[in-house]
Formats: structure tokens, sequence, C-alpha cells
């Protein structure tokens, strides 16, 4: 009889796509006749219920968000989780009392799942977390594993696959359109601003450079007028937050993250495996990924001159931009694959339940 693995998440909205996206992937990548994957939103209702549905995933959502501060949260949760036949309880969302209350309705082994170094908005640096109540902790990253403070954390990667065509072959020269595309909540975080400033930097020297941004967050308004301030207007386009990021990634010729803060950059993944050099700041479980002058180029954060320098280097050079853009490829092929992802957290599974491996 196939085991019962329920998923814990945070937002059912579109800025939680990443973490259901690992979510899917298990479902589909797992054995079925050894795992079954459900899911559990605690924030509320919204449109990634349908889309883990969609890929077969039984998927409900609660509204308890607030921890030991809701106590009729509280109930529910554990009221939904009582009558359930569970193995193992996957939690991506929340401290200490929802790992608490899952063992107590189920009796269930625990994963504590770590995505990032930091709690957003409160607290915009690196903190740190513990892993009681967990019978296994695992880190997005290896810098987000550090983070854990009184036990240890395995690090599983989030896996990608490259599409089957190969990489993309821009050949656009310095005075043709070149695209910049970057992809992220609308959020300070993401440093967006700092690439509006080095494309404006660029644009006399480039009068073909257009920068797409993928992305929503209540930042949109501030990054739109700071665009018109730097003289942007007709050159940089929002596309609001986009489902499927293989539709826009292949017409981009760069890649660019330029986040005060990553635990492992998940746009970034993409973009590599679509075959685009990526130019990301260095931070957090970023140089994990990016290899610094193989697959794109590392910056500082909020360093716009660098990042200006690094992308011009790019956007006058469509043979680096190239050869870049397949060891993107490559690597993630090689260290950052579905089939990897999926193999790790079943040996995980394996161990906490004293199966055999496969």
């Amino acid at each position: 009889m196939a085991h019962e693995v329920l998923h814990i998440l945070g937002s059912a909205q579109p800025e939680g796509s990443s973490i259901a996206r690992v979510v899917g992937a298990l479902a589909h990548g797992l054995d079925p006749s050894r795992y079954r994957i459900h899911a559990c939103f605690l924030a509320g209702d919204g449109p990634l219920v349908g889309v883990l549905e969609r890929a077969g995933v039984p998927t409900c959502a609660l509204d308890w968000w607030r921890g030991a501060r809701d106590p009729v949260g509280a109930w529910k949760f554990w009221r939904r989780l009582r009558p359930l036949r569970i193995d193992i309880v996957h939690i991506h969302f929340g401290g200490r009392s929802v790992r608490s209350l899952a063992r107590a309705a189920t009796g269930a082994k625990i994963v504590m799942h770590l995505h990032s170094r930091i709690l957003e908005p409160q607290v915009p640096r690196p903190v740190s977390f513990s892993a009681r109540g967990a019978d296994a902790v695992v880190a997005a990253s290896q810098a987000v594993a550090r983070c854990v403070v009184d036990g240890r954390a395995r690090v599983i990667y989030a896996g990608e696959a490259p599409p089957s065509g190969g990489s993309p072959a821009p050949s656009h020269g310095a005075s043709s359109e070149i695209i910049v595309g970057t992809a992220g909540r609308l959020i300070a975080l993401k440093g967006i601003e700092h690439l509006l400033r080095a494309a404006a930097a660029l644009q006399g020297e480039f009068p073909g450079l257009r920068v797409e941004i993928a992305g929503a967050g209540p930042h949109r308004q501030k990054l739109e007028q700071t665009a018109d301030q730097l003289g942007l207007r007709g050159r940089v386009e929002f596309l609001g937050w986009v489902d499927d990021m293989h539709s826009v990634l292949p017409r981009w010729d760069v890649f660019v993250m330029p986040s005060l803060e990553e635990g492992f950059p998940i746009a970034a993944l993409d973009a590599m495996a679509a075959g685009l050099p990526v130019i990301a700041s260095a931070v957090g479980g970023v140089p994990e990924l990016v290899v610094d002058g193989e697959t794109g180029w590392l910056v500082p954060p909020a360093d716009v001159e660098t990042l200006a320098s690094r992308l011009r280097s790019l956007l006058l050079n469509p043979e680096h931009r190239l050869s870049m853009g397949a060891a993107a490829q490559a690597r993630v092929r090689n260290h950052f694959n579905l089939t990897q992802m999926t193999e790790n957290f079943s040996r995980l599974y394996d161990e906490l339940l004293g199966e055999p491996g496969t």
C-alpha cells in the first residue's frame, strides 16, 4: 500500500508557485505505488489549489497563517488532519505550532522544508531556524541550511527540465533589439530598480535594448514611475504574472536577477534551463547555481555600476551570450534536474519510514 504524504504550503496565490511546482513535480515523479502526494494551503484559497488539483494532487485550503495567535484556526487545522491516514507531513510553511499540531493529529513523521533565510516582510536579513519538532530538515540551498542552529539540514535542490530542443540561438548585435528579462515578485527585496538603473546607463549605447519584467506585486507602480523618470518609457514592459515562463524565456537574450536576498533562485534556474546566461546578485544560494564567468556573472547586490558593466559585456558579445547560455543549460541538466530532485526526496521518505531504497 502506498504511503500518504501531506505537503503543507502557505499562499495559494501566484507568489507561492515555486513551492507548489516542487509539490506537483513530486506527485508526477514519485512512484505512485509507494507514495501518494496531498497538499494543504494554510493562507487561504487561490489559483494554486486548482493548479495542483489538475496535476493530480488532492488539495485543500484553510485560513490559518497566524500560528499560535489563532487558536480557532489551529483547531480547524487539527480537525482537518485528524481523520486522515498520513505517514509523512512535509511542511513548507509555518513554525513550531504547525509541526506540533501535525504530529499530534496524524502521528506522522515531520519534514521541515526551509526555502529562505529570511522571514518576509518582518525580517529582511538572515535569521536562525530551530529544527525542534521535526524528524528531518530539508534546505533549499547550503546557504539556507547554515541557518539551522540545532539540527542538521539536508540540502535538496529544486530541479528543472531543460527543453528538448536545446539552447536558443539569438544572433542580436548591439544595434539590434536585445531583450533583457527578469522575473519575480515586484517587491523591494527583488532589487528590480537596480536593473532599471543599469538599463538606463546603457540605453544610449544600445538603441535596441528592451527590458521585460515578469511578475506582480505592490511595487509595480513605483517601478513604472522609476522607469519613466529614467527615460525608459517604451523600453520597459511589465508583463504581469506569467504562469508559464516557457512562453517568454525563448525571446530573451539575457536574464538578470538583481535580488538583495535569495534562498535558492528558482527564476534563475528556469532561465538557465532555457539556455540563457544569468547575471545575478551574489547573495544567499545564488552562487550555488550560477557559476561566475561560466554560466553568467555574479555581481554585488545593489551595485548598479558593476551590473551595467557585466550586462554591457554580454550585450556586445552574442557569441559569449550563446556559450554562457549553453553552459548554463548543461549545468541544470547535470546538477539541477527533476530526476535528481525526485530521487533525493524519495530517498529521504524511505529513510524516515524505514523503507528499503530503490
